[in-house]
């Protein structure tokens, strides 16, 4: 229920959500509450918005300042709300929800390092193509997408410009990063690069944030829609590796040293007894979280930053089974720890 709108021209000017509950109610109105409680885009489910020429991915704790909270918990909205009810309907005695058992596990070694180059084969399917086409073309629905050439030298100093990128790309040049390029960049040609006599090895890694929920965007492809131009030339000749990240079960782990590409983190941890808990993770800029084979979602080093909440079905007695794909993946100080609330 907002607390701004527009009804015709008449602007309503900013008020409290208790202020407009109160109002509608006293007018004898109806309403629905969007939402009441709060929830969370698990796995690749998060959407988007399209806002003033401005692509917004959704983040995947959509608490959306419910009076109950993801992990169902009153807040104090929800106390605020059952006071202005109770003005103009008589309303039973009943005890205040009970707050969900939260636990604080503890730190998650990740000990393990798989580098997403490596692991192609036990990732992705390969295609083949002249040109880059979107994930979709290729029978791919969400996750990443990897896109590799080859670009012959010499070539003197210039952009190298992803057409109609959909929708965040970390771009290598033979295998060290050289840049990110996002789909609201407002300079797409700022991306510069000097091809040595033997050429370079081009990995444009490609991540789909999630698809527009509403609106003209609906039909958008993913992945790079429109090709990849060097200085004039359109680059041909590519590898599509396909990565929904479906199953990381083949994945080939070592011990974790310093990278400039993408890599997945794994850890193990005993819980005597589960219960809901959060995931902390520090030290990474933007990534996946996997808890025992279930992708617990996306998280972002942007405000505002939320622990991600695991709900403790997803937990069992024993040992539990992490693993976090960090982009960029070029720093083996990850960590990760559960803990008892949102932070």
């Amino acid at each position: 229920m907002p607390g701004r709108g527009f009804v015709g021209k008449v602007h309503v000017q900013e008020l409290s959500d208790s202020q407009c509950l109160d109002d509608i109610l006293a007018a004898g109105a109806s309403l629905n509450c969007y939402m009441f409680h709060g929830g969370t885009n698990f796995g690749f489910s998060n959407g988007a918005n399209f806002f003033n020429g401005a692509y917004v991915p959704i983040a995947t704790n959509y608490d959306y300042d419910a009076p109950l909270n993801e992990a169902g918990d009153p807040t104090d909205k929800y106390c605020a709300f059952q006071e202005v009810v109770a003005r103009h309907v008589k309303i039973p005695e009943m005890p205040k929800p009970r707050l969900c058992c939260k636990a604080a596990f503890g730190a998650v070694d990740l000990t393990d390092q798989a580098l997403l180059i490596e692991n192609l084969p036990n990732l992705a399917s390969l295609h083949r193509r002249p040109y880059p086409e979107p994930m979709e073309m290729l029978g791919q629905n969400h996750g990443f997408i990897l896109y590799r050439t080859h670009i012959s030298g010499p070539r003197e100093s210039s952009p190298l410009v992803i057409h109609e990128l959909r929708d965040r790309a970390h771009v290598f040049v033979d295998g060290v990063l050289r840049g990110i390029q996002d789909r609201n960049d407002p300079d797409p040609e700022a991306m510069l690069l000097e091809i040595p006599p033997d050429g370079v090895g081009l990995d444009i890694l490609v991540e789909n944030m999630g698809r527009v929920n509403f609106g003209s965007h609906l039909l958008e492809r993913k992945g790079i829609t429109h090709g990849v131009r060097f200085g004039f030339q359109f680059l041909s000749d590519w590898e599509i590796h396909c990565l929904p990240l479906d199953d990381l079960s083949r994945l080939e782990y070592r011990t974790p040293q310093a990278t400039d590409g993408a890599s997945f983190y794994r850890g193990f941890i005993d819980i005597g007894f589960p219960a809901d808990t959060f995931v902390g993770i520090s030290g990474s800029e933007k990534g996946v979280c996997f808890v025992n084979g279930f992708n617990l979602g996306r998280y972002w080093n942007v405000e505002p930053r939320r622990n991600l909440y695991l709900p403790a079905p997803l937990l069992k007695a024993g040992r539990n089974e992490f693993v976090v794909f960090d982009l960029p993946g070029n720093d083996a100080t990850i960590k990760l720890e559960l803990v008892d609330s949102t932070g």
